[in-house]
């Protein structure tokens, strides 16, 4: 790997046999003069340049105490070493009391007289997963049945430093770590040194790209770290591409998260550990994802800048949790790395605050000399069940919290760590209008951390569906001709009628939405790929009266209600929750609402409810 310390204009004479073969020298063979090797071993018969030294923590007293013990909020210095020299191997294993200690303990290294940091990361990110330890090997580093490990070679010209912080707010009871490196008498006219950043996007709301990289300078990115996790469990925020911009002019866009890391369809068989590339952690239920990938066959060369993005989910809708850390080689001086977040505000998710809730600088909040009152608007006139999710700490006692109408709820906000939010307490049904008020009760009650007005869906659940009707494939675009094509349930929506579809005489037959209030329409229907389907329900009004229909269709949509076109949808899509909302009027007495949806490839599913205040509107299969 010595080449990838080589600064990029070093690297121009190369051939590229050398520059593939030199991807496995070793450090002691930069000085041996010899040529290109012509196996990937051939360094280890050379005459060897330099010195090896070890630096670790071994008992210097001759007994078996072979660790730090690091005070909360102290530091220790791994390594202060005199150049020239290279770092050829790290290891560290640690025992922490603090179940967050891998995003808390923070690893520094600075390169010769410089005062701000070239690594700056969380411990457990820096190899490549800070949400728990576990086994994995990739040839550039890993963690290997308890010990973090990297083979990354990190030169210096005169001075090398290594930091950790103890930011777990107690003892390191035990911090084991073995350094090896080469003295050397010179190194490389022409020299990069070793970088790496983590940075973390904590709640992806905004259109804006997470940023891997921005660097100015000359040298090669070599690595990518991600950990992300999304706040429903989905893995939607995968469908991020990876966007390059290197010396000042875009280089190209990927197609999707996991494809940059070589893998497909959201990781689809699980955890692997490759050479380069890897997925060290994936858990659907939580919606997480750990992978790795190293440049060490494809490093990418910059001139003078580099930037690396990944966009947040397909159409930004994905709220998820980014954290990266990005491995380059680089001239000095490098413009300094943004600091790290207090170690508290570097933990992994615990509780997850939904999409759609509101957050503390959101929440409107009015003091009374009784109690605190926090409110927050809602979406839309509905009912809506109130969910407040407290924020605890050490000595924080207990708080009542009440929805205006409601009872009382006693909540104990003892919590070890400070600041932390607790799991959501549920103050029970409103009918909300405009905004829904909570009243706070307590001794120095922080404001809660949200409060989520989550919509009571009473899901459409029985519908008439008939097909399939053609939908045929424009390719090139995801365009479905079947949304301007007519059918027979558009001329005539009887329920008694038969249609000629693309496989002959159809009926319409009843299907039953599942929990989630879905209506999936693959098994109903073959073929159910480039096909459309037509659904009919019925809806009940006491009264005269504007509603909102509230629709999530896969993947183009028309919808009438009572023979009137009122949305229509090209594209591909997902059928998701109160996606779409479409104001519509219903006269009293029952209301016919026919939907069609046409299918491009793969899910095919509809869900609709309307929004009802009052409680008073009554789906059915039938008048």
């Amino acid at each position: 790997m010595a080449d990838l310390f080589r600064s990029t204009e070093a690297m121009r004479p190369h051939t590229r046999l050398q520059r593939r073969a030199a991807v496995f020298v070793v450090v002691a063979a930069l000085g041996c003069g010899r040529e290109s090797p012509r196996h990937p071993l051939d360094h280890l018969f050379a005459m060897p340049a330099g010195r090896f030294v070890q630096v670790s923590s071994y008992d210097t007293t001759g007994g078996n105490r072979d660790r730090l013990e690091i005070p909360a909020g102290d530091s220790a210095v791994l390594l202060d070493a005199t150049g020239p020299g290279v770092i050829q191997r790290l290891w560290i294993t640690v025992w922490s009391r603090d179940p967050h200690y891998l995003r808390r303990i923070a690893l520094k290294m600075y390169w010769d007289d410089e005062t701000e940091p070239s690594v700056l990361t969380p411990l457990g990110d820096f190899f490549g997963n800070g949400f728990d330890k576990r086994h994995y090997t990739a040839l550039p580093m890993g963690t290997s049945s308890g010990g973090f490990y990297s083979y990354l070679p990190m030169p210096f010209r005169r001075k090398a430093r290594i930091v950790v912080e103890n930011g777990t707010g107690r003892a390191i009871d035990a911090f084991y770590y073995n350094i090896g490196l080469v003295e050397l008498d010179e190194l490389p006219r022409e020299l990069a040194t070793f970088h790496a950043w983590w940075h973390r996007d904590a709640r992806t709301e905004e259109p804006e790209p997470h940023m891997v990289l921005d660097a100015s300078g000359r040298g090669t990115f070599v690595g990518l770290s991600l950990n992300a996790e999304s706040y429903r469990g989905s893995l939607a925020f995968l469908e991020g591409d990876e966007l390059f911009y290197v010396d000042g002019a875009v280089r190209g866009q990927g197609t999707g998260t996991e494809d940059y890391f070589n893998a497909g369809w959201y990781f689809e068989h699980g955890i692997f550990h490759g050479p380069y590339h890897g997925l060290v952690l994936k858990d659907e239920a939580l919606g997480r994802i750990a992978a790795y990938r190293w440049h060490i066959p494809d490093p990418i060369p910059f001139h003078d800048s580099i930037r690396i993005e990944l966009e947040h989910g397909h159409a930004n809708a994905e709220t998820a949790d980014y954290a990266t850390v990005a491995y380059w080689y680089q001239s000095e001086p490098h413009e300094p790395l943004p600091p790290l977040p207090r170690p508290a505000e570097r933990r992994a998710l615990g509780v997850k605050i939904p999409p759609g809730a509101v957050l503390t600088g959101a929440l409107r909040v009015r003091e009374s000399p009784t109690a605190t009152v926090v409110s927050a608007p809602v979406p839309r006139p509905d009912r809506y069940e109130v969910l407040v999710y407290p924020v605890g700490g050490p000595d924080a006692g207990r708080a009542t919290f009440r929805v205006a109408g409601g009872g009382r709820r006693a909540v104990e906000l003892n919590d070890p760590e400070p600041g932390t939010v607790l799991a959501p307490v549920s103050l029970g049904t409103v009918a909300g209008g405009t905004a829904v008020e909570v009243e706070v009760r307590g001794d120095r009650v922080p404001t809660p951390a949200a409060l989520h007005l989550q919509p009571v869906r009473q899901w459409a659940t029985e519908w008439n569906v008939v097909g399939p009707f053609a939908n045929p494939q424009v390719l090139g675009t995801e365009l479905s001709p079947a949304v301007d094509s007519v059918y027979g349930p558009e001329r005539d929506p009887s329920l008694q009628a038969t249609y000629q579809g693309v496989e002959g005489g159809v009926r319409w037959k009843r299907a039953v939405a599942s929990r989630d209030g879905q209506i999936r329409l693959n098994p109903h229907f073959t073929p159910n790929d480039w096909v459309a389907a037509y659904a009919q329900a019925f809806l009940h009004a006491p009264t005269r009266r504007t509603v909102t229909l509230l629709l999530g269709a896969d993947d183009a949509h028309v919808l009438w209600v009572n023979g009137q076109r009122v949305s229509e949808r090209q594209g591909r899509h997902i059928s998701q929750p109160d996606e779409l909302e479409v104001q519509v009027t219903l006269r009293a007495g029952w209301n016919q609402v026919m939907l069609k949806v046409a299918d491009l490839d793969g899910g095919w599913a509809f869900q609709m409810r309307a929004a009802d205040p009052e409680g008073v509107l009554r789906w059915s299969a039938r008048q």
